[in-house]
């Protein structure tokens, strides 16, 4: 296959959609293999209507086949859901809106399953409402028999349309229409792969590709430092601080063939000029 399409789950942001705006600019820019993009959830209003590169799926769509409570909420629900989309190529990525594209990304690269740790071998869990999920996932995929690397990774994760439908039918009855509650998609999904389809893991941290902002705003000379040299980036509300959006919005000021012609430019202006960064163009 010579492309693989991408698929978003988008709930508008409180930057008024800067982060996916941001993305795509980073898929446009460094990654030449993708095919269509499926922009599930919220529209953006920066969005293209030409359809033949990128189409919003909205939430009662991709649940009228299957009857699912909307909107989805569940990132295994929406996986599944989406994996029966007819256009969508056998094989996709799946990403956030706030998954950035730092360098150039192969189709080789991007088929690469890459997990963050082996759970087993993990002495101390940490808390919260997510960590809380993954160990409930980790739980149950042991009682099942399954491998248990954590692959959420806060970067694309790759997937075959079928390792996302048989995962769905072996597992559903741990599915719940809860965010939070029962299975984590992307660690479930490729663990049933591993077992299933003889998935070869990958460790994201051997490779050093990855770089992330999470807590708290860092600084712009830090982030220049630490962003040299990566392929991915991710950031949390609490990370996407004024100098991240400057760095950003200075990496990825051109606008990209995924937003209608001036339809960002009055925005990312009066943004980059609060920032103190350059004027982009429509």
């Amino acid at each position: 296959m010579k492309s693989v399409d991408i698929v978003y789950f988008l709930k508008h942001s409180s930057a008024n959609d800067l982060e996916i705006l941001i993305s795509l600019r980073s898929v446009a820019k460094h990654f030449s293999d993708v095919g269509k993009v499926w922009i599930v959830g919220d529209r953006p209003t920066f969005l293209t209507d030409d359809t033949t590169i990128v189409e919003h799926i909205p939430h009662d769509y991709l649940a009228a086949p299957i009857r699912f409570q909307t909107p989805i909420v569940n990132q295994f629900q929406l996986l599944f859901a989406s994996s029966l989309l007819p256009e969508l190529t056998h094989e996709f990525l799946y990403f956030c809106d706030d998954y950035v594209l730092l360098d150039r990304l192969t189709l080789e690269e991007a088929r690469k399953s890459y997990y963050l740790e082996d759970m087993d071998k993990i002495t101390k869990r940490g808390r919260g409402i997510w960590m809380e999920s993954l160990w409930r996932t980790y739980e149950q995929l042991k009682r099942l028999g399954y491998p248990r690397f954590n692959f959420e990774t806060h970067c694309p994760a790759y997937f075959r349309r079928k390792w996302v439908f048989d995962a769905y039918v072996d597992l559903k009855d741990f599915v719940t229409n809860d965010r939070y509650f029962g299975l984590l998609a992307e660690t479930a999904i490729l663990n049933h792969a591993i077992a299933k389809q003889g998935v070869k893991p990958v460790s994201i941290r051997d490779e050093r590709l990855r770089i992330g902002f999470w807590g708290k705003h860092p600084q712009y000379d830090s982030i220049q430092a630490q962003c040299r040299g990566k392929r991915f980036l991710n950031f949390d509300d609490a990370g996407f601080g004024p100098d991240l959006k400057r760095y950003l919005l200075e990496m990825f000021s051109e606008p990209c063939r995924y937003e209608k012609d001036g339809a960002s430019a009055n925005h990312m202006n009066g943004l980059a000029a609060s920032l103190g960064c350059f004027q982009v163009t429509a």
